[in-house]
């Protein structure tokens, strides 16, 4: 078979060595083959067809981990139209859906009947209405492995999403082992739209195996679905890996099957891979280096007690370089930024945004901005960020970004925004405020709340008289994080109800605290947004009611947790 020029390519080498194989299954959603894959996205990119979408156009696709099988259809048929993919999901707020698409020109935006975008657009179509009635025989307008492939939408250090353009020769610029005679299955739990999300899409179309999503991370779910479908391996960033470990759950589960767990998207605690070894004794633990910009270029290694802080030497094609502000070259032990390139792949570069790729780029090395050393054997570590850039839970956040949001309240005179370490996020997000009218964190965080994705909110936000500043005027973000590196402490204040004694008990389960209070802050006491999810979850199991995702976020201690929960109780049941 001549070699793939185009993405659907692959789904056609899959699809006639392997028909009936499952390729995609969403936990509690919908399975999808081979066979079924190509047809349902002939049938779609047929539709887009009729609706005047052709090569070169930009399409969004809107969509949650719930709907990961129509996803996957819906964007190999954006590539058999000829068109490029931008996946965007519910992590976006409505002004940055607003900003994305309108940078993109995206000319149509898909998704699922039951998740409207909350952005206002001219051109959304649920796919469902493109795909009815449409033939399901084959389809592939002209294309090139050149032609744009899809955008992938990130945090940049000024605040303003870059998008990452991706030809379809970057996608398909892979170093992948021998494929084994016995296909596998992996689960992943990564938000659509990221660029570990990405490549776990793709992975099916690489090779036959079986892909499996969660809808939203849990991690006793997590273990009972691999113990369910016998999976092998396992995908996670180093914050789900955390709080597998700590939730004990692989001990509850016969997770006996699992044969390797890979960490992606953010460097991993040394401390973390005793743990994993325990919860999974029979996998190999490996761990990965790759960013959304760098196309196939990364690092890989299996797991060494010798060397528990790196991420490994470069794999296949790929080549690392560490260098001085000179962009001179670094002898092992040395730290500076850390270049990442894989030879002869077409280098990725910002959608629209040709000063921002010049200054990410030299020549097709990429400059990560992290910052690095190599040991003698060529195995990479990383030790810091070259800028201020968040990562929370393997997601970049920028700083600049979230006080920008923070300076549009009228309360708000000045605004700092800083990482403090988190024990799972590896960083979240704090604000210093300078104040000149009355207001409070939860009024604040609701006005971010609007403009910002929830997983920029900040969690913490400090009161102060004034920032502390430089000669030169230049906030000093590293006093900030000493001062409120502290978590504050848990209160006295026991329930006073059943419903609040009952949201106490998860919160003590979920955060394995021995005690927490009416009046603490969820977030202060270590929470974060995977913990806040199954609060949530958990809470509407046991009471038998309707709670948004975000419930945590918008009523963070218990006591306004278990009035919101009343509220919702005392509300007609829609079923």
């Amino acid at each position: 078979m001549p070699a793939a020029t185009c993405v659907p390519d692959l789904l056609r080498a899959r699809r006639a060595a392997a028909p009936d194989h499952v390729a995609l299954a969403a936990d509690g959603g919908q399975s999808l083959t081979y066979r079924d894959w190509g047809r349902r996205s002939d049938a779609i990119a047929r539709g887009l067809a009729a609706e005047d979408i052709s090569r070169g156009d930009r399409i969004a696709l809107f969509f949650d981990n719930g709907h990961w099988s129509d996803y996957a259809v819906c964007y190999l048929a954006v590539h058999k139209v000829g068109a490029a993919a931008v996946p965007l999901s519910p992590r976006f707020s409505a002004a940055e859906l607003t900003e994305v698409i309108s940078h993109a020109d995206v000319a149509m935006l898909l998704c699922p009947s039951d998740l409207i975008p909350p952005a206002r657009l001219s051109r959304v179509a649920p796919f469902g209405d493109l795909e009815a009635g449409q033939p399901q025989d084959p389809f592939q307008a002209p294309g090139g492995a050149g032609d744009l492939a899809e955008i992938i939408y990130t945090s940049g250090t000024t605040g303003t999403p870059k998008g990452v353009a991706c030809s379809h020769a970057s996608l398909l610029a892979q170093d992948l082992p021998p494929e084994s005679a016995d296909p596998t299955s992996f689960l992943h739990a990564f938000p659509i739209g990221t660029n570990a999300g990405q490549e776990c899409l793709r992975m099916p179309l690489r090779r036959v195996v079986t892909a499996v999503v969660l809808p939203s991370f849990d991690p006793e779910r997590l273990c009972a679905v691999l113990a369910e479908r016998r999976i092998r391996r396992l995908q996670l960033v180093p914050a789900m890996a955390q709080l597998v470990v700590e939730s004990r759950a692989p001990a509850r589960y016969d997770v006996s099957w699992v044969q390797r767990v890979t960490l992606s998207s953010a460097p991993a605690p040394p401390a973390l891979w005793d743990g994993l070894a325990e919860a999974f004794p029979n996998a190999s633990l490996w761990n990965a280096y790759a960013l959304t910009e760098g196309g196939g270029a990364r690092t890989l290694m299996r797991y060494e007690p010798a060397r528990p802080g790196s991420v490994g030497p470069p794999v296949g094609r790929s080549e690392v370089r560490v260098v001085d502000e000179a962009d001179g070259d670094l002898p092992a032990g040395e730290t500076g930024e850390v270049w990442l390139r894989r030879v002869g792949t077409p280098r990725r570069e910002y959608f629209r945004d040709p000063t921002a790729t010049a200054a990410a780029f030299a020549g097709d090395w990429l400059r990560t901005g992290d910052l690095g050393y190599r040991d003698e054997d060529g195995y990479l570590y990383l030790v810091d960020r070259k800028k201020d850039i968040i990562i929370s839970g393997g997601l970049n956040i920028s700083p600049v970004e979230v006080e920008h949001a923070l300076l549009g309240h009228p309360a708000v005179a000045e605004a700092a925004v800083f990482g403090v370490t988190h024990a799972v996020l590896g960083q979240e997000v704090a604000a210093a405020v300078v104040a000149h009218a009355p207001t409070d964190p939860r009024e604040l965080q609701a006005a971010a709340r609007k403009l910002l994705g929830e997983h920029k909110v900040p969690r913490r936000i400090f009161f102060v008289d004034r920032l502390p500043r430089n000669e030169a005027g230049k906030v000093l973000k590293r006093e900030l994080r000493e001062r409120f590196a502290a978590r504050s402490p848990t209160g006295a204040s026991p329930p006073r109800s059943d419903r609040e004694a009952a949201v106490a008990a998860v919160w003590k389960d979920v955060l394995e605290l021995a005690d927490v209070g009416l009046d603490d802050d969820f977030f202060a006491l270590g929470g974060h947004s995977l913990a806040a999810a199954q609060v949530a979850a958990r809470l509407q199991d046991a009471f038998d009611v309707e709670l948004p995702v975000t419930a945590v976020f918008e009523w963070p201690t218990v006591a306004e947790l278990a009035a919101a929960l009343g509220d919702a109780l005392a509300e007609p049941s829609p079923r």
